[in-house]
């Protein structure tokens, strides 16, 4: 699997070089990290540092950079590039890039309609980690592009819902929010503000496997995710769900304020 980079310049083991020194970024069996850039703000960057080193724990790659060099490295890259939104992808293997990356974020229409998914039957190594499994990407990219989904779900050898093959899933049932288990998912950043979001609200929540077969069961569903924020599913297969949902649309609105705020906030930094 090999990704570029889409301006002028990247990181190379903690170096700003023009993009004209990139070489292919040796992703299969490393670790990576995607970042949302909002008006030249890393978003949530702890978070994502912290999940990368994780990554690194899970899939026994000593990462020999520290925290605070791969922080500054992604800042410099920013104000050199002049690019104030997009997605940076954290890579390493045997050495660290960082570098812009091609983003897909949902339309408008996507938000107050909802997008289409679909289901395909895969389980990820290592669910925890962050890590480049070209197998699995390359059947769910398939699977997208033949149907035009948005999304794929994957369902394990037991019959339950995982997680997206990009993305964290929740269902709404009547009052309640459901998502699968952290321990068999990989724990995105935004997922896990979604998941404080909903103690802070006061929303009924719970952590609990979700069989495919009692898809039809659930009100609403929706995704979490890097490019998609909160992004609500309209379709699966034959399943309707509710876009417009009150509950969803009030964590749209209190993702989107903690997004404002925290790029306020470190704007000045």
């Amino acid at each position: 699997m090999t990704l570029l980079p889409t301006h002028n310049y990247f990181v190379f083991n903690g170096e700003i070089k023009p993009v004209s020194e990139f070489v292919d970024a040796e992703n299969d069996g490393g670790i990576y990290e995607v970042i949302r850039v909002e008006k030249g703000v890393p978003l949530f960057l702890h978070d994502h540092l912290l999940r990368f080193y994780i990554s690194a724990k899970i899939a026994k790659t000593p990462v020999v950079y520290s925290k605070n060099k791969i922080e500054n490295s992604i800042k410099l890259l920013i104000q050199k590039s002049t690019v104030n939104k997009g997605n940076l992808l954290i890579s390493y293997k045997s050495n660290l890039k960082i570098f812009y990356i091609p983003h897909n974020y949902p339309t408008f229409k996507n938000y107050s309609e909802g997008v289409k998914c679909g289901i395909l039957f895969a389980e990820r190594e290592n669910p925890n980690a962050k890590v480049f499994q070209t197998s699995v990407r390359q059947k769910a990219n398939k699977l997208i592009l033949e149907n035009n989904f948005f999304e794929v779900f994957l369902v394990d050898n037991s019959g339950k819902i995982t997680e997206g093959s990009r993305s964290n899933v929740f269902f709404v049932k009547e009052n309640q929010i459901v998502t699968p288990p952290g321990t068999g998912v990989l724990l995105g950043v935004t997922r896990q503000k979604i998941i404080r979001l909903t103690k802070k609200l006061g929303i009924d929540f719970i952590e609990k496997q979700v069989p495919f077969d009692k898809l039809h069961t659930f009100d609403t569903l929706f995704i979490t995710g890097t490019s998609p924020k909160i992004l609500p599913v309209k379709q699966i297969g034959n399943v309707l769900f509710n876009p417009q949902n009150e509950i969803l649309q009030s964590l749209i609105t209190n993702y989107n304020l903690l997004v404002d705020e925290y790029v306020k906030t470190h704007s000045r930094k």
